[in-house]
C-alpha cells in the first residue's frame, strides 16, 4: 500500500513538468511569439510600472537634479554651498506666479494597453495616468511644503469625457489651479490633443500676462493660462425634483446662459471642444485635494502664499501710471515670499524644516488678522477669479453629496 502512495506522489509531482513539456511541444512557434510579443507591448501595464510612475519617477528627477548640484559644490567653502542649495531650492518654487494662471503640462501616449476595444483611450485609463501626472503638478506647486513633511491627500474626483482619444495619438494632460477654500484645492485638468503643425485649427495665444509653465519638451505654440483656456462651469443651479436631486451640468459660461431648463443633450452642446491654442478637448476632470501635515490641515492659501505665488504688484510700483507693473520673480519676489524664507532659512543649513513645519502646523493662527500676509499675496484679482471659479467647481462636490444623502 505504501509503494502504491509513493508511485502516485511521484506521478503528481513530475505532471506540471510533462503537461509543461507538452504545451511547449505542441504550440506552434507563431503563438509563442505572440504571447511574447503581447507581453512586451503591455509592459507599461506591468507589476509596479505604476507605482514607479507615480511614485519614484517624479521625485527622482528632483533628487538627481540635486545630486548634481551637491557634486558641482563638493569643492566649494561651506557658506558658498549653503548659498548655492537655497538659492536652487528657492528656483523650484513658482515665485511670482498667479495661481489661478498657473499650468503644469505633462506629455502622454496612447498606448494599446490604456485602450478598449473600440481603438481608443479607455475611461479607466484616464484616472490612472491623471495619479503620476497629478504628483507631478503637485511637486511645481508645493515643492517647499513637501519638505516639510507635507502630503496632499485626494478626496475626489470627477470626470466629464467629451470625446473619445484614439488608439497611438498623443495627447497632453494640462492642470491648473481652479479654487480653493478653507480646505480644498481644486484642481482642473484638461485632456487634449494638439494639432500637428499646419495642419489644424489657428491658434489663438494666450495673454502676455499669462505665463504659463510645462513640464513637456518639444511641443508647438503656447499653453494657455488656466484662465486663458475655457473654464466650463461644472454645475447648474439645480432644483430639486420628486424624484431626487438634480444632476450637475456643463455650461460654458453660467453668468450668461440661462441653464435652468436645458436638457442633457443642449448642456454637452455648449461645452467648448477647443482651446485658445487650438487643441482639441477631450476630457475634464476636477480634482479636489487638501494640504496636511501629518494629521493636521493646512489651509491651502497659507501654502500657496509661502511658495511664492502671488497677485501682480500694486500700480504704485509701476515706472509710469500707464504702465502694468512688472510680475513678482525671484529676483523681486513678493513680499510674503520674504516671510516665508524668514521661516525656512534658518534651518537649511541644519538639514530640516522645523520652524516652517511649527507654523504649517497651527503657527499661522497666532498671525494677527492685519499681519496675514497670505491674504495680501492672494488678493485682489485672484481672490476675484478665485471666488467665481469656487462657485462653478463647488457643485461637482455639492452634487455628489446630494447623492450620497439621497441613496
Amino acid at each position: 500500500m505504501q509503494h502504491i502512495s509513493d508511485l502516485v506522489q511521484q506521478a503528481l509531482s513530475a505532471l506540471p513538468q510533462m503537461l509543461k513539456t507538452i504545451l511547449l511541444r505542441g504550440t506552434p512557434a507563431f503563438f509563442k511569439w505572440f504571447a511574447v510579443t503581447l507581453f512586451l507591448i503591455n509592459f507599461r501595464s506591468w507589476p509596479l510600472v505604476w507605482h514607479y510612475k507615480v511614485l519614484f519617477s517624479p521625485i527622482f528627477e528632483v533628487r538627481a537634479r540635486y545630486y548634481r548640484l551637491l557634486l558641482s559644490t563638493l569643492f566649494l567653502p561651506a557658506q558658498a554651498r549653503l548659498e548655492r542649495k537655497t538659492k536652487w531650492l528657492q528656483s523650484l518654487c513658482p515665485v511670482g506666479e498667479d495661481p489661478t494662471k498657473f499650468v503644469v503640462s505633462v506629455d502622454a501616449w496612447a498606448g494599446p494597453d490604456d485602450c478598449d476595444f473600440n481603438w481608443h483611450l479607455s475611461n479607466s485609463s484616464y484616472p490612472k495616468t491623471l495619479d503620476a501626472s497629478r504628483f507631478r503638478a503637485a511637486l511645481r506647486i508645493c515643492p517647499t511644503f513637501f519638505r516639510a513633511g507635507g502630503w496632499m491627500p485626494l478626496g475626489a474626483t470627477h470626470f466629464k469625457f467629451m470625446k473619445e482619444i484614439p488608439i497611438f495619438a498623443h495627447y497632453q494632460i494640462r492642470m491648473s489651479i481652479a479654487a480653493w477654500d478653507n480646505k480644498w484645492l481644486y484642481v482642473v485638468t484638461r485632456y487634449v490633443t494638439v494639432p500637428k503643425k499646419g495642419k489644424g485649427r489657428k491658434v489663438i495665444k494666450a495673454p502676455a500676462t499669462a505665463k504659463t509653465t510645462r513640464e513637456d519638451k518639444g511641443t508647438d505654440g503656447e499653453i494657455p493660462s488656466g484662465d486663458a483656456a475655457h473654464f466650463p462651469s461644472l454645475h447648474t443651479p439645480a432644483t430639486p425634483s420628486i424624484s431626487g436631486t438634480s444632476t450637475p451640468a456643463v455650461l460654458a459660461n453660467s453668468s450668461s446662459i440661462d441653464s435652468s431648463g436645458l436638457t442633457t443633450e443642449q448642456i454637452v452642446q455648449l461645452v467648448p471642444s477647443e482651446e485658445p491654442d487650438g487643441a482639441t478637448v477631450h476630457c475634464i476632470s476636477v480634482s479636489e485635494l487638501c494640504f496636511k501635515i501629518g494629521r493636521i490641515t493646512v489651509p491651502p492659501a497659507v501654502v500657496l502664499a509661502a511658495e511664492g505665488f502671488s497677485r501682480l504688484p500694486p500700480p504704485s510700483s509701476a515706472p509710469s501710471p500707464m504702465q502694468t507693473p512688472a510680475r513678482y520673480s525671484l529676483t523681486n519676489p513678493p513680499p510674503s515670499f520674504a516671510r516665508s524664507q524668514s521661516l525656512q532659512l534658518p534651518d537649511v543649513s541644519k538639514g530640516h524644516l522645523k520652524t516652517f513645519q511649527k507654523f504649517l502646523k497651527g503657527g499661522w493662527k497666532e498671525v494677527g488678522e492685519g499681519e496675514r500676509w497670505w491674504e495680501d499675496a492672494l488678493g485682489g484679482e485672484v481672490e476675484e477669479r478665485r471666488r467665481v471659479n469656487l462657485e462653478r467647481v463647488k457643485g461637482v462636490r455639492t452634487g455628489m453629496e446630494g447623492a450620497l444623502a439621497a441613496f
